[in-house]
C-alpha cells in the first residue's frame, strides 16, 4: 500500500496530480485545504490537499472460500463483463475512502463489476462459462440482483486495511507538525533576542562570552558591546561546534547595522560639484584629498581640480601643488575669503573641485565661525575627518564642534595607526552622521576605500 500527499491550487489540478503520480486505479481517503508558504502564518496562501492511496487489495490467502452450498443458482454472477467503478470525487474522510475501496474491490457498487468473487483456500466456487451461442443468463437470474454480502472475515480484513489507512495518515500528520513545529521555532529563534545574561564576578555573563570579551579588547563601548551581545539571536539550540562562528557571524551583521554608510562622492553630468574637507589639524585631510583627486581623475576620467585656503601652512600649499603636477590636475589657492568664489568659478565647466581647509582646532570657537563663514559661502558638501589614532572623547568633541558648521559625512583617516578600532563604532553610533571614506595608509591614491559597515565591523570583530 502506497499513500501519498498532493497539494494543488484547486481540486482539479489536485485530482490530476493524484492520477499522474498513482494511477487512475488510486483511491482517495481524505480532501481537506491548507494554508502554505510565508512566515508565522504571515502571507500564506490556500492551498487544496488530497491525500491518496493505491495498492489496497484483497489477498485472497487471507480469506476462507465461500462453500459451494452458499453459492446459489441465484447468488452466482451473472456471466457479463463489467468495469470497476472509478472514483470521481474525492472521499469526505477515511471512512467513507474505505468504502470507496471496499466498493471497488467486491462490486458492492452500482457501476462496478458483478462478477468479482474472491476465492481462497482450497475450495473454490467457480462460474460455468457460457456457451457460444448463448445470449441470455440461466432462467432465474436477474442481472441488476445486488452481489451477495462477503462474508464476516471479509468485514475483518476491511477493518484491518482501515486501521492501516487511519495509523499512516495519523504518522503523516504527526510528521507534518514536527516539520512545521521545528520551522516555528527556527524562525523565533532567528527573531528573538536571548535571554538576559547572568551576572558574575568579572560583569555579564553571555552564551559566548568570548565575543563579548573581543568587543571589550577591541574598545567597543561597555554600554554598546551589551546591546549588541543582547540583540544576538538565541544560540543555545546551536551545537556547539557551530555555536561560536555563527554568533560571530551574527554579531557583525549588528555591527554592520549600526554604521551608517553613505557611499562615495557622488556626481552630476554638466555641474561643478564642490566637497570641502574639514577637521582638527594632523588628521590627514590634504593627504586624503590627493586620494580622492587621484582616484576621481584617473580612474572615474572626471576633471578635477583643486582649491586650498590653508593658507596659514606654507607647506601644505606645496604639498597640494606637488600633488596637482604629478596628477596633472590644476590647483588654485585663496588667500582670504574674498578670493575664494572667483577661484572656484574659474573651475565651472570640471566635474569635481576639492578644497583643502585649514586646521582648526575644535576648541577654538573663533576659528570654528571662520569655518562656517566660508562654508556657507561655497554652498559646497563638508566631509569631516577624523584620525581612528585619536581619543574617542576628542573625537567626538570634533564632531560636537564642527557640526556647528556643518558636517554632511565623516571620513575616519589613520586606521592603520591603531589595532583597536571599536571606538570608530562607538563615534559612529553617537554622532549618527553617515560614512563616506576609511584611509588606511600614506599611498595615492591606493590607501583610501569607500567606508561600508561589513567592512568595519571585520575590522572591530576579525
Amino acid at each position: 500500500m502506497l499513500i501519498k500527499e498532493y497539494e494543488a491550487e484547486n481540486l482539479k489540478e489536485c485530482l490530476q496530480k493524484v492520477r499522474d503520480g498513482l494511477g487512475p486505479d488510486a483511491v482517495i481517503l481524505e480532501t481537506r485545504k491548507v494554508r502554505n508558504g510565508g512566515m508565522l502564518g504571515l502571507g500564506s496562501r490556500e492551498l487544496v490537499c488530497v491525500v491518496a492511496a493505491t495498492g489496497i487489495t484483497v489477498k485472497s490467502d487471507n480469506m476462507a472460500a465461500p462453500l459451494p452450498s452458499q453459492l446459489s443458482t441465484a447468488a452466482k454472477p451473472a456471466p457479463v463483463t463489467a468495469k470497476p467503478a472509478a472514483v470521481s470525487t474525492p472521499a469526505a474522510n477515511h471512512s467513507g475512502a474505505v468504502a470507496s475501496a471496499a466498493r471497488a474491490l467486491y462490486g458492492r457498487s452500482g457501476g462496478s463489476s458483478a462478477n468479482h468473487v474472491p476465492t481462497g483456500g482450497a475450495a473454490v466456487a467457480e462460474r460455468q462459462p457460457l456457451a457460444a451461442n448463448q445470449e441470455s443468463p440461466r432462467p432465474g437470474y436477474r442481472q441488476d440482483r445486488p452481489a451477495e454480502q462477503p462474508p464476516p472475515d471479509r468485514f475483518a480484513f476491511l477493518e484491518r486495511a482501515m486501521r492501516e489507512i487511519r495509523d499512516s495518515l495519523t504518522a503523516l500528520q504527526r510528521e507534518q507538525r514536527e516539520v512545521h513545529e521545528r520551522t516555528v521555532s527556527a524562525v523565533v529563534s532567528a527573531v528573538q533576542p536571548a535571554v538576559q545574561p547572568e551576572t558574575g564576578p568579572s560583569g555579564p555573563l553571555y552564551p559566548c562570552h568570548e565575543l563579548y570579551d573581543q568587543l571589550l579588547a577591541a574598545g567597543v563601548n561597555e554600554s554598546v558591546a551589551r546591546d549588541l551581545m543582547e540583540n544576538l539571536p538565541d544560540v543555545s539550540a546551536w551545537s556547539d561546534p557551530a555555536r561560536l562562528p555563527l554568533a560571530a557571524s551574527a554579531l557583525r551583521d549588528l555591527i554592520s547595522r549600526r554604521i551608517p554608510g553613505s557611499g562615495p562622492i557622488r556626481l552630476t553630468p554638466n555641474k561643478l560639484k564642490a566637497v570641502a574637507l574639514i577637521g582638527p589639524t594632523g588628521v590627514g585631510k590634504t593627504t586624503t584629498i590627493a586620494k580622492l583627486a587621484a582616484h576621481y581623475s584617473l580612474v572615474e576620467h572626471k576633471k578635477v581640480a583643486l582649491l586650498t585656503v590653508d593658507t596659514y601652512r606654507i607647506a601644505a600649499v606645496e604639498q597640494l601643488k606637488t600633488y596637482s603636477q604629478i596628477l596633472d590636475i590644476p590647483v588654485a589657492v585663496a588667500y582670504s575669503q574674498s578670493e575664494v568664489m572667483p577661484a572656484v568659478e574659474q573651475f565651472a565647466d570640471y566635474d569635481l573641485i576639492l578644497i583643502d581647509t585649514a586646521g582648526r582646532s575644535q576648541k577654538n570657537i573663533m576659528q570654528v565661525g571662520e569655518l562656517k563663514n566660508l562654508l556657507e559661502t561655497l554652498q559646497c558638501e563638508t566631509l569631516l575627518v577624523l584620525s581612528a589614532s585619536t581619543k574617542e572623547h576628542d573625537m567626538l568633541e570634533a564632531v560636537k564642534r564642527f557640526s556647528a558648521a556643518r558636517v554632511d559625512r565623516l571620513i575616519f583617516s589613520k586606521l592603520d595607526e591603531t589595532s583597536t578600532h571599536g571606538s570608530l563604532l562607538n563615534v559612529a553610533d553617537r554622532a549618527g552622521i553617515p560614512l563616506a571614506y576609511i584611509t588606511t595608509g600614506q599611498k595615492v591614491p591606493e590607501d583610501i576605500e569607500v567606508a561600508t559597515g561589513d567592512r568595519l565591523a571585520a575590522m572591530i570583530l576579525p
